[in-house]
């Protein structure tokens, strides 16, 4: 005679919660993970059945019977289950990696230890999708101490890796992100390097840039675990200078598309110090770099900018000599 098959959702229904209970006994795997699916929807069920489905998470004999009761309680929030969570994490398929992943994304804030060191752990996963998880995980957050973290990740090669990184420090803390994110500035994806500069220049317009006007040193908060670098920040005026230099050293770039996105991050900053590197994409072959380097050199104003207007022979493309008056009308308005 074979194995009754009991019916869980007349079950359900019929709020049969003793013989919901006894299925989680049940010889077939299935059968004990829809009794347990059932009874974890029921916000009115006794601490001893409460106990009774927690073994399932310790004692089961079927490891994906295991792992979703682990997840279940995983939702409902419950401290007794790190064990498994950690074990989830580091084991388990890439299926149930996400999983968890977005059930800790769902939990929002949060300063727990052990959903840090599950973000941690996805965070340096093999499988990039696992990994993006992590970083979505990490965004809900907020919590700064996974910053250098998400830093290291901003020199992946999956561009929607660096994307999502950015986002996620952006987010956390976008004064102290400002240290990370400069170096993308010069990213060859023109998505990641539009995004960074519209961080920067929420930033830099804000007029918060960590230390702008403050030589001492900032220190993140202390490491979980010794999971994470604790080490000096950088002033606001270096970050400056630093991510400057990379723009300099960018327009030299081959590709026409990234020297213009390169003279628009440059633009952001106002710096006087650029003048003499965009000065030389005045004369670029392409006109669509000249026009640029136009609206960059008016945004950094000052004598010296409209002096390297001034000098410019006349262009051979119409639209940039066009640009060329209009800008040179602009400046001499506001000497």
């Amino acid at each position: 005679m074979g194995v009754k098959i009991p019916d869980i959702e007349k079950l359900k229904k019929s709020n049969k919660i003793t013989e919901l209970v006894q299925c989680l006994d049940h010889p077939r795997a299935g059968i004990r993970y829809n009794a347990f699916v059932a009874l974890a929807g029921n916000t009115t069920l006794s601490d001893q059945i409460k106990s009774r489905m927690k073994r399932l998470m310790y004692n089961d004999p079927d490891p994906w019977v295991k792992t979703i009761a682990t997840l279940r309680f995983a939702q409902l929030g419950d401290p007794e289950i790190s064990d498994n969570l950690i074990h989830i994490i580091q084991e388990g398929t890439q299926k149930n990696k996400l999983m968890l992943l977005r059930i800790i994304a769902d939990y929002g804030v949060s300063a727990d230890v052990t959903v840090l060191q599950i973000i941690m752990t996805g965070l340096n996963d093999e499988d990039i999708l696992v990994r993006l998880q992590a970083i979505t995980a990490a965004n809900a957050s907020k919590n700064k101490q996974l910053m250098p973290a998400l830093g290291k990740m901003l020199n992946e090669k999956y561009s929607k890796v660096r994307l999502l990184a950015a986002k996620a420090l952006y987010n956390m803390d976008k004064y102290e992100s400002a240290e990370y994110l400069i170096g993308l500035l010069t990213d060859k994806n023109i998505l990641v390097h539009s995004a960074v500069r519209i961080y920067i220049s929420s930033i830099i317009s804000d007029r918060a840039f960590y230390g702008i006007n403050d030589d001492s040193s900032i220190y993140p908060a202390g490491s979980i675990d010794g999971l994470l670098e604790n080490k000096p920040r950088k002033t606001g005026q270096e970050v400056i200078n630093e991510g400057l230099s990379l723009l300099h050293n960018a327009c030299n770039e081959k590709f026409k598309a990234v020297r213009v996105e390169v003279l628009k991050s440059i633009a952001i900053f106002r710096d006087p110090s650029s003048i003499d590197v965009v000065e030389k994409l005045l004369y670029d072959k392409f006109p669509e770099v000249r026009i640029e380097a136009l609206n960059t050199i008016e945004k950094i104003g000052g004598k010296r900018a409209l002096e390297a207007i001034e000098k410019l022979p006349r262009d051979k493309k119409k639209a940039v000599r066009e640009a060329i008056d209009r800008t040179l009308t602009r400046m001499k308005k506001v000497q």
